[in-house]
């Protein structure tokens, strides 16, 4: 069996996290753009870093639709 790190969240409580989660991701989109200057280790971290923590944001995301998604599907079932 798969590890759910939301299996003991509520269906509102995984709404309430997909709502902070979509505000973050706007919160990253929003901030400036770290440039990388080829060479400079530290613009690279920096930029790296901007893009992980958008990627971070989207995959959580998806994961709280899925979850989400799953559970208003085995209700509909019931």
């Amino acid at each position: 069996m798969e590890y759910n790190e939301y299996e003991e969240h509520t269906l509102p409580e995984l709404w309430d996290l997909l709502e902070k989660g979509e505000e973050r991701l706007k919160e990253l989109l929003a901030a400036p753009v770290n440039y990388y200057i080829p060479g400079d280790s530290m613009t690279y971290m920096s930029a790296m870093s901007q893009c992980w923590g958008i990627e971070g944001a989207k995959e959580e995301i998806r994961e709280l639709e899925a979850e989400i998604s799953r559970r208003c599907r085995s209700d509909k079932e019931e």
